[in-house]
């Protein structure tokens, strides 16, 4: 055990000294932290405090919990541990097994009260930087409190949870603790699911009043509820935009296009590749039709990729070039967006890439070489870099020298 310690002890080094780090970051961005908007930037660093500033004085908390509990009943503190990120306190005195098992439950009460302070204090601050530091200092306390912490006490020998679930001695108070601590361990799981805990992330200020507009306007309207789950979607709060989708699609049961466009698009965060509920989803998005041509490229392409993770190439092929229809005449519009050439580069490589599993090396190579063509005249570095390594793939599976006329750019 002493071992163990030690380890913790050297942990709680590494966690101050970032601890140190990250307040002097906060210290020296703070009047920005404190302008709007919530920015990817300013999430992290949200984040991070949440476990390396205000982890510090929830442990302190809680083990003034088990203190304050053991001279309720009478007894003494004779040692107070406290190493920043871990503590214990060694109670003396002559306890019931009841006191036994309210001292050990103190400390999690302590952190759960903690936790739930931060967010009612901030959840009315002026800037959403502290109400999303606050919201998620909050769950991890819950988190740390009815997951972690028992689960370190079921691996190791030390811990409360250990005399909470001592059934052996408190046969009642350990069983009352099973379904109050299973309904903490629902509410937090259905709050997280649905995104209780998240915060939409802008790029700007204009961004995230659009928003906020549009939060208001929403209602019972349809479109501005689709409206506002993409917009919950492109800031990064998953859960939100999935609980938002889901509540329409009961609804409406999915009559549109866009709204199974948006349901395809949460089924692809969930899993690394394109699910068969995901190929649905798109599928059923093209049929019901799309509003938006950017939106039609990108199903036309994530069908092709399905495809060709199964080998049905001719399948992909019909995709990819519906996808390329759908985008090749917004290249040269007026007032379109600047990304539509790398859109369309992405889409040439994708049946490139079609072209080489069927071994027709040339057409791969001059759809591939349109896509470097493209990036080019994006000036977007990292694209013509893959792209040229791209040719030198499709060179290589065709054992010679691909020396094809310059290509035309659509």
């Amino acid at each position: 055990m002493p071992a163990v310690l030690g380890l913790f002890n050297i942990f709680a080094l590494i966690y101050v000294f970032r601890s140190v780090q990250l307040t002097a970051v906060i210290w020296r961005e703070w009047q920005t932290l404190n302008q709007e908007p919530l920015t990817t930037r300013k999430k992290q660093l949200a984040e991070q405090a949440s476990f390396f500033i205000a982890v510090p004085v929830g442990v302190f908390l809680h083990e003034m919990g088990h203190a304050i509990a053991t001279w309720l009943f009478g007894g003494r503190v004779i040692e107070f541990g406290y190493r920043v990120f871990w503590g214990y306190v060694i109670p003396a005195g002559t306890f019931t097994p009841s006191q036994d098992w309210f001292i050990s439950l103190a400390g999690t009460i302590g952190s759960l009260l903690y936790g739930l302070a931060l967010w009612l204090l901030l959840r009315r601050a002026r800037t959403t930087f502290l109400r999303y530091f606050g919201l998620r200092a909050f769950r991890f306390q819950v988190y740390f409190s009815l997951i972690y912490y028992p689960i370190f006490t079921l691996l190791l020998s030390i811990g409360d949870w250990r005399t909470i679930y001592n059934f052996s001695a408190t046969p009642l108070l350990s069983s009352l603790t099973i379904p109050l601590h299973a309904l903490l361990l629902g509410l937090f799981w259905w709050g997280d699911r649905i995104g209780w805990f998240e915060m939409p992330v802008f790029a700007t200020l204009a961004e995230q009043q659009r928003f906020e507009q549009l939060a208001q306007e929403s209602g019972h309207n349809p479109e501005a509820q689709l409206a506002l789950c993409l917009a919950l979607l492109q800031g990064r709060a998953v859960n939100k935009a999935r609980h938002l989708a889901n509540k329409l699609f009961r609804q409406h049961q999915t009559q549109s296009g866009d709204l199974a466009f948006v349901l395809a698009l949460l089924e692809l965060e969930r899993k690394s590749h394109i699910s068969r509920k995901a190929q649905h989803y798109l599928e059923q998005a093209l049929q019901l039709g799309l509003t938006d041509s950017y939106r039609q490229a990108y199903a036309y392409q994530k069908l092709a990729q399905y495809y060709l993770e199964r080998d049905k190439v001719q399948d992909a092929l019909r995709m990819v070039e519906a996808g390329i229809t759908a985008v090749s005449p917004l290249v040269h519009k007026e007032n379109g967006r600047s990304d539509t050439p790398l859109v369309l580069a992405q889409l040439l490589h994708q049946r490139g890439r079609s072209f080489l599993r069927l071994k027709q090396y040339e057409q791969a190579y001059s759809d591939i070489q349109q896509a470097l063509a493209l990036a080019q005249a994006a000036n977007a570095t990292a694209a013509i870099k893959f792209y040229q390594e791209e040719l030198a793939l499709v060179e290589r599976h065709a054992g010679r020298k691909l020396d094809l006329s310059p290509p035309h750019v659509p």
